[in-house]
């Protein structure tokens, strides 16, 4: 295979990669952005704990009761609680979660507003509802809660939260929301005493709800949407056309979560018991919902209920990964996970001894060529091998251009005199394109790179605010470009002359972190093939 038409190939299906998922998403929305197929949502039932589709039988001593369909909580009174690390308002109305914003996370660089993941702004809505059943009984997210205070503060390592509610019954419930310093997990429980005379069978359920908003971008196309991870060690996503095709599941553990660039939202049910989990659209918001084992308690009794745990905060690899089984996936790497976690592991190893994730990437750049020097190696020998017959291809062409079986004759028997094989490049850099693909990956999945400053660049994050990094890697993809041998189509050599300028553009707005590794990888590409025509070509 001529390595230039090869190389040809890549380049266009490497364009193909960056633009093919956000065409997928733009090609389902309207102008302003909004899922066209919401229509489809009229008339939809609420989730998984509406009348006709509760808890599955296996994990139920008693029929659900009905729970009203779901309405977003706004206004009225709430509950500020600070941590270290979150600040949340929660609602009077349900204990609901109705705004979190995270405290290290300033909303732009320079910004004294801090980023907000939960909101309860009609265009931007996304919220976390929790409650009980049967709702005739215990309260729901519609429930109207009492607290002792409005305004909670951590002082020291933990912090409790409760809300009462007595009901018409005498039952008493007091929910509890439990923070801890360092950690972006809200823990929740329920204290229920059953003051009537009658057993109770109680079931706690949460809930997260939001508008079908993509967060993606032309040149950053990634996902957001719902996941789930079940106790048969399945990760799924869930897109939101999906939602209303979700058939509801039972697991033993596992979690939900509602994903978005950099940040996400995680129900994480107590391990050792199953639950049902289910996906549903109502009114046009879409719901993920985790309904529990039902416990009983008798007349009398108090007994604590619940245990569920929410995750409200960053895509933070190194934290997120023991928190549960399978939650780093949702640091979304696509189908290359299985190679993109090793080299996020291998590029946080190197982060905790340089202190510098610049420097990190620039390290893992260099590591990932070395190991892949002797098949670049043998692509590269082949390529300058190619050049150096250049000028004789060139005369074979003059004298046997009309003939084109004639011509392909005598090019094999030079590549056999000579000892070339022009595919021999090809397949070492197939093997390497994998590993490209996955770090493209983890740079634009890594949380920890935003707003990371690094030389002159004050966001890795962002895009070079000086397009110096991109001129940079379209002229090293040029001087590249030049160390090989020319096309002998007159077409492809005009195509291979416009690339460095169309990655150029393509790169003006990518994270400037991204642009970082592949001017490095080019660099270090253009001196180890400068080196080998050197040696070949004395």
């Amino acid at each position: 295979m001529n390595n230039q038409k090869f190389f040809l190939i890549i380049a266009i299906l490497l364009s193909i990669f960056l633009l093919n998922e956000q065409w997928d998403r733009q090609h389902a929305t309207d102008a302003n952005g909004d899922l066209i197929y919401q229509a489809k949502t009229e008339n939809t039932v609420d989730a998984s704990i509406s009348k006709n589709a509760n808890v599955p039988s296996a994990i139920r001593t008693n029929p659900t009761p009905n729970v009203p369909a779901t309405k977003t909580t706004h206004n009225g009174e709430f509950v500020t609680v600070i941590t270290d690390l979150l600040t949340l308002e929660i609602s009077h109305k349900g204990g609901t979660i109705t705004n979190a914003w995270l405290n290290d996370y300033p909303i732009e660089l320079g910004s004294i507003a801090n980023f907000q993941l939960l909101s309860d702004t009609p265009n931007e809505l996304f919220q976390a509802q929790s409650g009980l059943l049967p709702s005739e009984q215990m309260p729901t997210h519609h429930s109207v809660f009492n607290a002792a205070q409005t305004h909670y503060q951590m002082q020291g390592d933990t912090l409790v939260v409760p809300l009462t509610w007595i009901g018409e019954n005498g039952a008493v419930v007091t929910k509890n929301y439990h923070f801890s310093k360092g950690s972006y997990m809200v823990n929740i429980d329920y204290q229920v005493s059953n003051n009537s005379n009658n057993p109770l069978d109680v079931t706690s359920y949460t809930q997260l709800v939001r508008n079908a908003l993509d967060q993606s971008n032309m040149m950053m196309p990634t996902y957001t949407g719902g996941a789930k991870y079940d106790d048969q060690e399945v990760y799924e996503k869930i897109e939101f056309d999906e939602f209303n095709e979700q058939p509801e599941t039972t697991s033993k553990g596992g979690w939900s979560a509602m994903i978005q660039h950099y940040f996400f939202v995680a129900m994480i049910p107590e391990a050792q018991n199953t639950h049902n989990y289910s996906a549903k659209v109502n009114n046009g918001k879409y719901l993920l919902t985790i309904v529990n084992s039902a416990q009983n308690i008798a007349p009398g009794a108090t007994a604590t209920l619940g245990k569920n745990a929410l995750y409200i905060g960053p895509k933070e690899q190194a934290h997120i990964d023991d928190l549960a089984p399978g939650l780093d996936k949702t640091v979304d790497y696509g189908i290359l996970f299985i190679i993109a976690k090793p080299l996020s592991e291998v590029l946080n190893w190197i982060y905790a001894y340089v202190g510098s994730w610049g420097y990190a990437i620039i390290i893992l750049t260099i590591l990932i060529k070395l190991a892949f020097y002797k098949l670049s190696e043998k692509s590269y020998r082949s390529m300058a091998g190619m050049r150096k017959l250049s000028p004789r291809l060139a005369k074979l062409k003059e004298t046997y251009g009309d003939d084109k079986e004639k011509m392909g004759q005598k090019t094999m028997e030079l590549y056999r005199k000579e000892k070339i094989n022009p595919a021999a490049g090809c397949l070492p850099i197939l093997v390497q394109i994998p590993v490209f693909i996955s770090l493209y990956w983890v740079l634009l999945e890594m949380v920890e790179l935003r707003q990371t400053p690094f030389w002159y660049l004050l966001d890795l994050a962002a895009p070079d605010p000086f397009y110096i990094l991109p001129l940079i890697m379209g002229a090293s993809m040029f001087v590249q470009q030049k160390l090989n041998p020319p096309p002998p189509d007159p077409m492809q050599a005009k195509i291979m002359m416009a690339l460095p300028f169309v990655f150029t553009i393509f790169f003006l707005w990518f994270p400037s972190g991204l642009v970082l590794y592949w001017v490095i990888n080019n660099i270090l590409s253009i001196a180890q093939q400068w080196f080998i025509n050197k040696r070949i070509n004395g």
